[in-house]
C-alpha cells in the first residue's frame, strides 16, 4: 500500500497479507492484516457481491482501526476490469462530518490487481488517499 498520511507529506509504503474466499458464487470475502502508521497492526474484512434486485454491487467494509460500517454501492466497467465502489463515511479532515469515498478495484491479470481510494474534497474533486497493490502468492 502506498499512502501519503497528509499534504505535503511524503509517500509511505506499507506491506500487508489478503486472503479472499468465494461465498456460493456470489460474494467475495476478503480479510487483511498489515501494519498501521504507529506500527500496531490492522485486521480488515470486506464482502462484495451483485445484489439481483438493486441491479448493482453492494457491499461492506470494516476493519480493526474504524467503528464505522463502510457501506458499498458501485457498478462494473463494460470490459469487466474496473469495479467502482461510492460510500460515505467519516471526514478525515472536518470532526463530526461525512464524507463521500470511492474505492476503485481494477482487474490488471489473473494474479494482480489494484485497489484505489479516494475522497471527494469541498470542490467536488476526487483526490487518492492510497493505493494498494495486490498480487496473488
Amino acid at each position: 500500500t502506498e499512502m501519503a498520511m497528509g499534504p505535503g507529506e511524503p509517500i509511505q509504503t506499507f506491506h500487508g497479507t489478503e486472503s479472499v474466499k468465494s461465498l456460493g458464487g456470489l460474494w467475495a470475502m476478503g480479510e487483511g492484516k498489515g501494519p498501521m502508521p504507529d506500527g500496531s497492526e490492522a485486521t480488515t474484512y470486506y464482502a462484495i457481491g451483485w445484489d439481483v434486485t438493486l441491479k448493482e454491487y453492494r457491499g461492506c467494509y470494516f476493519g480493526s482501526m474504524s467503528s464505522h460500517l463502510w457501506k458499498y454501492e458501485g457498478e462494473m466497467s463494460e470490459d469487466q476490469k474496473t469495479l467502482t465502489l461510492n460510500c460515505v463515511g467519516p471526514s478525515f479532515t472536518k470532526d463530526g462530518e461525512m464524507a463521500n469515498y470511492r474505492d476503485v478495484i481494477e482487474i490488471i491479470d489473473e494474479n494482480y490487481r489494484t485497489l484505489t481510494g479516494h475522497c471527494e474534497d469541498d470542490n467536488g474533486e476526487w483526490q487518492q488517499l492510497m493505493k494498494m497493490h495486490i498480487r496473488r502468492i
